[in-house]
């Protein structure tokens, strides 16, 4: 789906490249490039902030695994005590099946013998005793009653000592076994808090995967938009740039034409470049070079004037340059149109700069001496398709 609305979005900035823009519509393509932008910037900033949010979510997920673990281990550990304290607690319950048993047939003996002493009375064992044959007979009687009474008494103290010890022991393993048994209870609730811990985490990092791949599919929409709305911004804009540019170099050479026109319908006459001098100190042709001392052909005339006099310009054109030029020093060159220029060189300080359109007789810089040259003076040139020519023929000389 999503491919579609990209090629039917294609498709309209297709059709849309062909139909001749205004100024306006450039501001409002712009101004929809920008708020594409914008709104893909706050997606990824979304985004951004979601998936922050989920690795603080994961590393939490990641340590309720590591207490539930060590939750587990403890929980183990109570039910291996509880099953020890249940064996334990099995075995006192046995031996005190066994004291019971035993306590019962000492309950026996002793009422046996309490039977047997109230069937025969005290004569029983006086007559025990008072039948004896010999004084060693009668010690050895005495002994034998002695005993028995000190077995009576024995056995019933054993039988005391052993339902006590049985019931401390019983107390005490139930009371541990109770506490064991409330341990393991609490441990399984706070695994059972921990386990839904985890589960709400789960569930809202799965609402946080969720969110991620809706920003993820929001943002690579708005960025082909952003993408779309650009081309066609910057599309109209170079176009509305290239237009304004060729009407502006039309207006240009249609000026320079004009003035050229002009010039040649006032019989080719060029406005003299220097107002304040007519001296001519070096004309056009081969000549004697001041400085080199060799015979050499000179490309214009030289036209001598004060320092820091006015020079302007023959006729209306383009400056295309204005600055130093080799031997000419500080120079102008102007674009009249139909290849032909003029140059002014040797100038003290110029007045105009590359680009300037210049009208005839305009203040174009100063005379001067900069470059190769023995004093103030113009040098004046006139170029057609870059080839020095007679300035005279322009200046009706």
């Amino acid at each position: 789906m999503k491919k579609k609305v990209v090629v039917v979005i294609l498709a309209l900035a297709i059709m849309l490249s062909s139909i001749p823009i205004m100024a306006s519509d450039i501001r409002d393509l712009r101004q929809q490039y920008d708020e594409a932008a914008a709104a893909a910037e706050e997606t990824a900033a979304e985004l951004a902030a979601t998936r922050e949010e989920m690795d603080l979510i994961h590393q939490t997920i990641l340590e309720l695994d590591e207490r539930l673990m060590s939750a587990t281990d403890d929980l183990l550990s109570i039910d291996y005590a509880l099953s020890i304290t249940q064996i334990a607690l099995e075995l006192v319950e046995d031996e005190w099946t066994q004291a019971q048993m035993d306590l019962e047939l000492q309950h026996e003996a002793v009422r046996a013998r309490l039977r047997e002493i109230q069937e025969q009375g005290t004569t029983g064992l006086l007559s025990v005793v008072f039948q004896a044959t010999s004084l060693r007979d009668f010690l050895l009687r005495m002994e034998f009653v002695n005993n028995i009474a000190r077995r009576d008494q024995e056995m019933v103290a054993r039988l005391e000592d052993t339902e006590a010890r049985v019931a401390q022991m019983q107390e005490t393993y139930s009371r541990h076994l109770s506490s064991v048994e409330a341990l393991l209870y609490q441990q399984e609730e706070y695994i059972r808090i921990l386990e839904g811990m985890e589960a709400e985490q789960l569930a809202f990092f799965e609402d946080l995967v969720a969110d991620e791949e809706r920003y993820e599919a929001m943002l690579a929409f708005e960025r082909e938009q952003a993408a779309i709305m650009y081309a066609q911004w910057s599309s109209a804009y170079q176009a509305e740039v290239a237009r304004r540019t060729a009407e502006r170099l039309a207006r240009e050479r249609a000026q320079r034409e004009a003035q050229l026109v002009a010039m040649n319908n006032l019989g080719g006459v060029f406005a003299w470049p220097v107002p304040s001098s007519s001296r001519i100190t070096s004309g056009y042709g081969y000549r004697n070079h001041p400085t080199r001392r060799r015979r050499e052909f000179h490309t214009g005339i030289d036209i001598g004037a004060q320092h820091g006099q006015y020079i302007r310009a023959a006729a209306g054109g383009v400056v295309i340059l204005s600055g130093w030029h080799g031997g000419f020093g500080n120079t102008v060159i102007i674009d009249h149109g139909a290849g032909v220029h003029t140059l002014y060189g040797h100038n003290s300080r110029n007045l105009v700069a590359v680009g300037d359109v210049v009208r005839a007789g305009q203040n174009i810089a100063r005379i001067g001496s900069t470059g190769i040259s023995t004093g103030p003076h113009l040098h004046f040139e006139v170029r057609e398709n870059g080839r020095h020519v007679n300035p005279g023929r322009y200046l009706g000389l």
